[in-house]
């Protein structure tokens, strides 16, 4: 989907599509009843908490433009990207100290990174159509700014897939999109200037997805200790029984 991402995004505040998006939960929870993960009444209240938060984002938020978005000041650009690269730096020094541990924090270290590097696509794919738009453009500024997407996008999509296959996706999911939102709705203003219509109600729709997202997660996260609790009992019963 990254090209009709980019697309989108060029045409449309972040503000807007973000919160949108979230409604990727309702097909993601599908899958992941066919993966096992069990899916509860409770979780269908919650996403329908993140529908309306969706709602509410999209009626509030920023106007749409007539023409594509332009690039953001250099020097603004510039600060976004050392910002960015510490903060993924850090969460990934972070991740390979703890790569043998597991468990919750793995998992809410990969929701991190991966929204954070979800969202540093979608500006450098932004970037990317902006130069691919301008009147002054040449071969070698496209293809430049080719090479931020295509390099972020390969170490996203590997971030996210590992969590993934560590982690539930009923856990995974959620949080992926919350900080996706937070840091597509951060960027867009900084960035891009985009300021929603109605910053209350806009606030108020945030809230309300975020409460969603959370009443989701922590469903997931009590099953995952209780799951966890009963392996940890099992396994001491096992130890026993091969002690006796």
């Amino acid at each position: 989907t990254a090209p009709l991402d980019m697309v989108a995004y060029s045409v449309a505040p972040q503000s807007v599509l973000a919160p949108f998006g979230m409604l990727q939960l309702l097909l993601n929870f599908g899958v992941a009843h066919f993966h096992g993960d069990v899916f509860r009444k409770s979780d269908v209240l919650a996403t329908a908490v993140v529908i309306a938060g969706s709602f509410i984002c999209l009626w509030s938020g920023a106007p749409s433009k007539k023409h594509p978005f332009q690039l953001p000041q250099m020097e603004t650009l510039q600060i976004y990207s050392v910002c960015v690269l510490t903060c993924c730096a850090f969460l990934g020094c972070l991740l390979a100290a703890m790569r043998k541990v597991g468990g919750r924090t793995d998992a809410v270290l990969h929701c991190l990174l991966g929204g954070t590097l979800g969202s540093t696509v979608l500006v450098s794919s932004k970037v990317l159509a902006a130069s691919w738009i301008a009147e002054d453009r040449t071969f070698a500024s496209v293809a430049l700014a080719c090479v931020p997407p295509l390099t972020l996008g390969a170490v996203h999509l590997s971030i996210i897939n590992r969590g993934f296959g560590r982690h539930p996706l009923t856990f995974m999911s959620p949080g992926l999109s919350v900080v996706g939102l937070l840091a597509n709705v951060t960027t867009g203003c900084l960035l891009y200037s985009e300021v929603p219509v109605e910053p209350l109600y806009f606030a108020v729709g945030v809230t309300v997805l975020c409460y969603g997202v959370i009443k989701i997660r922590t469903v997931n996260n009590n099953d995952a200790d209780q799951c966890d609790s009963t392996c940890n009992s099992n396994r001491e019963q096992c130890l026993e029984e091969q002690q006796s």
